[in-house]
């Protein structure tokens, strides 16, 4: 029996827990404030009927949890400009904490399926890396654990109360911010698309001279690019949009591997405390890092040239609406 299944964490039912989110159908003639409550009602539909399987441990039910809560964030800072400061803030950060504490669990996932188990596969079997599977699959056990408290706990279904009915009662409109909401969305949707792709733009800026923390900016700023994206590409020509997307979840999956490795910095030194006595974990630790380094090191021209090619493409909702 799998090391995973024995610690009661199942990774391979996701086909039949997970559940994945349908953007909403739109006209161009729809406010925009229809569009922010469709978007809304979605993700949190999307949210809950992940519960279920976040709770029996499913590693993609937490993850798709988790990107519930990051498109809701993303359509809060889509609209911002047109919502109440206060209410939005305290939304997101709500929505950020619970996205924290499922945090711990998802990058557990991450480590032992995508980077763990392929240099393992790859490189001398040594009995360190055995440990160093070991100890993941038991610290990931305990993340789950505290997912599934999180999950259960009042704090975080009172934010998916207060959530629901911002939403489904359009309390934006208690305050004097939201005008721009009630224009149709045919106007409004270049002017938030172009908003997200100024903010990739700032980002990308010298993008081979990056830090880490500017790279991982950025991947933040091109995933509010692609969440908006999806979310209003039912009003453009579908071939542009679908060429447009292709691009951002090419680069978004390349951003998200360095972060991933990068990750994996602070959870090995986790594993490997200075006071455990020596078990290997960390001289296993390094070789899993130093096999995953050189593979972004090899992707790093090409990296480049891909945020290069988005920073030039001419974006698509400078086109012709698709006719309602």
């Amino acid at each position: 029996m799998p090391e995973a299944a024995i610690l009661g964490i199942a990774v391979a039912s996701a086909s039949i827990l997970a559940a994945n989110t349908i953007p909403p159908e739109l006209s161009p003639k729809v406010s925009g404030e229809a569009v922010l409550q469709r978007a809304g009602r979605a993700c949190l539909d999307h949210l809950l009927a992940n519960e279920q399987a976040a709770r029996l441990g499913d590693a993609e039910g937490i993850h798709q949890m988790r990107v519930a809560v990051r498109r809701l964030r993303a359509i809060l800072f889509l609209f911002s400009p047109c919502l109440p400061k206060e209410p939005r803030r305290s939304a997101s950060n709500e929505l950020r904490w619970f996205a924290n504490a499922l945090g711990a669990a998802r990058n557990l996932d991450v480590f032992v399926t995508d980077l763990l188990t392929p240099a393992k596969a790859a490189l001398p079997k040594a009995s360190e890396l055995e440990r160093l599977a070991i100890a993941s699959e038991k610290r990931r056990r305990i993340a789950h654990g505290t997912a599934r408290k999180a999950i259960g706990s009042a704090r975080y279904a009172a934010s998916v109360r207060t959530l629901m009915s911002w939403f489904n009662e359009r309390q934006w409109r208690r305050a004097s911010e939201c005008e721009e909401l009630m224009q149709p969305i045919g106007k409004l949707a270049p002017i938030l698309l172009q908003r997200c792709r100024h903010k990739f733009n700032q980002r990308s800026k010298r993008f081979a001279r990056q830090s880490e923390t500017e790279r991982h900016r950025l991947r933040v700023a091109l995933k509010r690019l692609r969440y908006a994206t999806e979310l209003l590409a039912g009003l453009y020509d579908s071939q542009e949009v679908g060429r447009f997307i292709r691009r951002l979840k090419q680069l978004q999956d390349e951003l998200g591997y360095i972060n991933d490795v990068q990750t994996a910095h602070e959870l090995l030194s986790q594993l490997a405390e200075p006071s455990a006595p020596e078990t290997g974990i960390a001289y296993a630790g390094r070789r899993i890092l130093a096999w995953h380094k050189l593979r972004l090191s090899d992707n790093e021209p090409k990296l480049r040239r891909h945020v290069r090619q988005l920073r030039q493409v001419e974006p698509f909702w400078d086109a012709k609406l698709r006719a309602s």
